[in-house]
């Protein structure tokens, strides 16, 4: 599988229903819609049940999107365009609104998260 500028598409029945059946920041829907215009999307996980303190896909501020369907993209051109668009929260400059990393279980993929705080990057 590989998605190009404009697919969406979805894991699972369960992400599914985390996207469909619960409320979103509206920000995140925003930083979302513009990664699929330019980049296209496989949500890999949407809400869920908080499994820590403070979990972002609990509270609808997060989602995370594999990264292996972008076969003709640079990943970490990915990471930076979104972080070039976006700032997480202008007073912690370190925390970014696109992550890159490799999870628990080993597999790499973008967490996308937003804060209160998040802004356009003019």
């Amino acid at each position: 599988m590989q998605v190009n500028p404009g697919d969406i598409f979805i894991k699972n029945a369960m992400v599914l229903e985390g996207l469909m059946l619960k409320i979103f920041d509206p920000l995140l829907s925003v930083v979302l819609a513009m990664i699929v215009k330019q980049f296209g999307c496989r949500a890999s996980e949407s809400w869920r049940p908080a499994r820590h303190k403070n979990d972002l896909h609990s509270l609808g501020r997060a989602i995370d999107l594999s990264s292996w369907v972008y076969k003709d993209f640079d990943l970490i051109k990915i990471e930076t365009w979104i972080n070039d668009h976006w700032i997480y929260d202008p007073a912690r400059p370190k925390m970014k609104v696109a992550l890159y990393h490799k999870t628990k279980n080993g597999a790499w993929h973008f967490h996308i998260q937003v804060h209160p705080n998040t802004r356009a990057a003019n």
